[in-house]
């Protein structure tokens, strides 16, 4: 299926919800399909096989029609089925827990029906993509993995899955993408007032958009490598000179109250780095520079550079 395919079938108004299905074992989730099933020509019963492809940034799931003799050499045959009252396409497991781009990246122990992922539906020829949007409460789909999902014995995994229950989008520190320890960062919002999901927005963004690496440092001593992360020494108006903008750039809402609060956890999380390290080598720096935590597992061959040798 073509990169940019074309042929858009919905209304500009309707969306795909992808759905709890209880009809086959190897589906836990269906998408309802009754505008694409119609475009088609198809109906309950019809077989289908699945693939991934891409559009633009996003994953995108893919199907098509096939003969019942092709089942057997398909990679993902489904059959459409009718639940109430809607065809609904099942969705192969693995489509669904498989990270980007080889699939949504979506845990399927803490998915929550009550607030569905949403797809618009385009055509090309006789194949179907559906373009991850939106979930149902209007949070925007983001091409990554949601938290991996532990055992009975996991407090994380067991957090997620009761806050998911709840049906409250809010991310939380325990399960953000981001190089920050969850009680450093709750420390922080404890004893400041602002919006949490405002600020962990921010500082999954800074690592998803690579804002900030090891390039950046201007210190006159190495980077920090510590615990698989790095500590970075930055211009000291870096957050508000260019981490700031080139967040909005990306379309990121940066509150200047959450953009401060971000770079305080980020300086608390660096110290705190610094103090496990017992090192005196960077003594007097934290009030000269900024300090920035990313992830990293090596420093023995980056660069230091002078400042003003980076962005």
């Amino acid at each position: 299926m073509s990169t940019r395919p074309t042929g858009t079938i919905l209304d500009d108004d309707r969306l795909l919800e992808l759905r709890e299905t209880h009809e086959t074992a190897a589906s836990r989730l269906a998408v309802e399909v009754t505008p694409v099933a119609e475009y088609m020509g198809a109906s309950s019963g019809d077989h289908i096989d699945w693939d991934v492809d891409q559009h633009e940034d996003q994953p995108m799931l893919v199907f098509s029609g096939i003969e019942d003799a092709a089942t057997a050499d398909a990679p993902y045959p489904r059959q459409l089925r009718e639940e109430g009252g809607e065809i609904v396409a099942p969705v192969p497991d693995p489509l669904v827990r498989a990270e980007p781009p080889a699939g949504l990246g979506i845990a399927l122990e803490v998915y929550d029906a009550g607030r569905p992922l949403l797809f618009d539906a385009i055509t090309s020829g006789e194949t179907i993509g559906l373009i991850p949007i939106r979930f149902d409460d209007g949070e925007a789909y983001r091409a990554e993995p949601l938290p991996d999902v532990g055992d009975d014995s996991d407090p994380v995994a067991e957090e997620v899955i009761e806050h998911e229950g709840r049906g409250d989008p809010t991310p939380r520190p325990e399960t953000m993408d981001a190089p920050i320890d969850p009680d450093v960062l709750e420390a922080v919002l404890n004893e400041r007032d602002a919006d949490e999901s405002d600020v962990i927005g921010i500082l999954e963004a800074v690592e998803r958009y690579d804002l900030v690496g090891t390039g950046d440092h201007v210190a006159g001593v190495p980077p920090l490598s510590a615990d698989s992360r790095a500590v970075c020494l930055l211009p000291e108006a870096v957050w508000t000179d260019r981490i700031g903008p080139e967040l909005e750039a990306e379309g990121v809402d940066v509150a200047a109250d959450a953009l401060a609060i971000a770079r305080e956890t980020h300086e608390r999380q660096a110290r705190a780095l610094i103090d496990a390290a017992e090192t005196t080598e960077y003594e007097g720096l934290e009030e000269e520079y900024a300090l920035v935590v990313t992830n990293a597992q090596d420093t023995t061959e980056w660069d230091v550079a002078e400042p003003g040798m980076n962005r």
